[in-house]
C-alpha cells in the first residue's frame, strides 16, 4: 500500500467501509493477519480501522470467532417465509396404531413445509381442551383430530364437540381420523370397521370354527361397528349368534380384557373354539389364557386381532390380524387439509393370516 496524505489507518478504514459496503450483512470479512499481508501495515494499524468501524457501528466482532459485517440501518429485514403449523390430536401415543398415523402426517407435513405439534391428551378432557385451545390460540393452518375413546365421566365427546365449533368459527381448518363421535359434520377418514370384523369372523368360519367369540373394549363407535361385522359374517353363514359369546369388557385396560373375558368364556360349560379380538393387545391376552387351559392357540381355538401391530409376530404362535393401514390413514387425514373438502375417506382392512387360525388337524 502507497503512502498518502492520511495516517494510515484511515486508509485501511476506507478499505474496509468500501469491502463492507460490498458483502451482505454478517457476511464475515479477511481475518486481521491477512489484512496485514495484504495491505502491508502494522497489526496495530489494522486493530485501530477495526476498532473504530466497530464503535460505529459498521462491524461487529465475536471472540475467536472473527469480525464480520453489521446490520445496515434502515435496511430491510430479510423476507421471512410465513410459519405454517397443523395440530396433531392422539388419544394415547403408547398405543400403536397412533404412531402409524402420526407419521402419515408428518411427511406430508414435511414435504409442504409445515411444522406439526402433537397433543398427547391421555384420554383425558382437560387435556384435550387445552391442547385444542392452544391451537386456537396459535392460529395453527389446521388441526388432525384422532378422537379419544370415550369418557362420560369427564364428558370428553362434549368437551370436543364444543372445541371443534370454535375450530369452525375460527375458520381453522380441521380433519377428523379414525372415528368422529362429536356430531359435527366434517372431512374425515376412517376405516370399515364393519368390514373388518367381517373380514376376521368369515375366515374363522371358514378354517372350520363354529363356536366363535366376540372380545372387546367397552361398547362405543368402532368396538359395535366390528361387532357388526362379526354378527353379519354369522349370519351369512348360517351360524347362530350366541350372545353369552359376546363380551364387551368393562375395562379400557390393552391386554386385561382378553385374558380376564376370554378364561371366563373357557370356563364355562359350552366354550368357544375361536375369538375375533378387538385388538391385538386383546388378542395377546386371550391366547395367553388358552395356553393357561391347555390348548395352542390355532389347533384348538382360533385367534383373530386387529390393527396387525408388532405384537402378532412377538407371539408364540404368530397372530391372524386384521390390518388397517394406519400410515395411509394419516396422510390421507393431512391430505385433506391441504385441499379441504366436505368428504368421508373410508379405507378398507385386510387380514394377514398366521398360525393362530390355521388348524393344525382337519376342522
Amino acid at each position: 500500500m502507497t503512502d498518502t496524505p492520511t495516517p494510515r489507518h484511515l486508509a485501511v478504514k476506507q478499505r474496509l467501509l468500501s469491502d463492507a459496503a460490498a458483502l451482505p450483512a454478517h457476511a464475515r470479512i479477511p481475518s486481521r493477519n491477512v489484512l496485514v499481508r495484504e495491505l502491508g501495515v502494522s497489526r496495530t494499524t489494522v486493530d485501530r480501522a477495526i476498532s473504530e468501524l466497530v464503535g460505529e457501528g459498521v462491524l461487529y466482532a465475536r471472540d475467536g470467532s472473527g469480525t464480520y459485517v453489521a446490520e445496515r440501518p434502515g435496511a430491510a429485514a430479510p423476507a421471512r417465509r410465513p410459519l405454517r403449523s397443523w395440530g396433531v390430536l392422539l388419544p394415547d401415543v403408547r398405543h400403536y396404531t397412533y404412531p402409524g398415523i402420526l407419521r402419515g402426517i408428518e411427511h406430508v407435513a414435511y414435504d409442504n413445509g409445515i411444522v406439526v405439534i402433537v397433543g398427547n391428551i391421555e384420554n383425558q378432557a382437560a387435556r384435550q381442551t387445552t391442547y385444542l385451545r392452544n391451537y386456537l390460540d396459535s392460529r395453527v393452518d389446521g388441526v388432525v383430530i384422532v378422537p379419544a375413546r370415550p369418557n362420560p365421566a369427564e364428558g370428553l365427546e362434549e368437551a370436543l364437540a364444543e372445541m371443534v365449533r370454535e375450530l369452525a368459527g375460527a375458520r381453522i381448518p380441521f380433519v377428523f381420523c379414525n372415528r368422529n363421535d362429536s356430531g359435527v359434520e366434517a372431512p374425515q377418514v376412517v376405516c370399515n370397521d364393519f368390514h373388518g370384523g367381517f373380514l376376521a369372523t368369515r375366515h374363522l368360519i371358514e378354517q372350520g370354527y363354529r363356536r366363535i367369540a366376540y372380545v372387546a373394549h367397552p361398547r362405543y363407535a368402532i368396538s359395535l361397528n366390528r361387532y357388526m361385522g362379526y354378527a353379519s359374517a354369522l349370519a351369512c353363514a348360517g351360524l347362530p349368534r350366541d350372545e353369552s359369546l359376546v363380551a364387551f369388557s368393562d375395562s379400557w385396560d390393552f391386554e386385561a380384557p382378553g385374558h380376564v373375558e376370554m378364561s371366563r368364556l373357557l370356563a364355562a360349560p359350552n366354550p368357544p373354539d375361536a375369538a375375533v379380538c378387538f385388538t391385538d393387545w386383546i388378542a395377546q391376552g386371550a391366547a395367553q389364557a388358552v395356553i393357561e387351559h391347555g390348548l395352542v392357540p390355532g389347533r384348538d381355538v382360533g385367534i383373530v386381532g386387529y390393527d396387525d401391530s408388532v405384537i402378532c409376530g412377538s407371539m408364540a404362535v404368530p397372530l391372524t390380524s386384521v390390518r388397517i393401514h394406519s400410515y395411509e390413514m394419516g396422510r390421507r387425514a393431512a391430505a385433506l387439509l391441504l385441499k379441504p373438502a366436505r368428504t368421508t375417506v373410508v379405507l378398507e382392512p385386510e387380514l394377514a393370516v398366521r398360525q393362530s387360525t390355521r388348524r393344525q388337524t382337519p376342522a
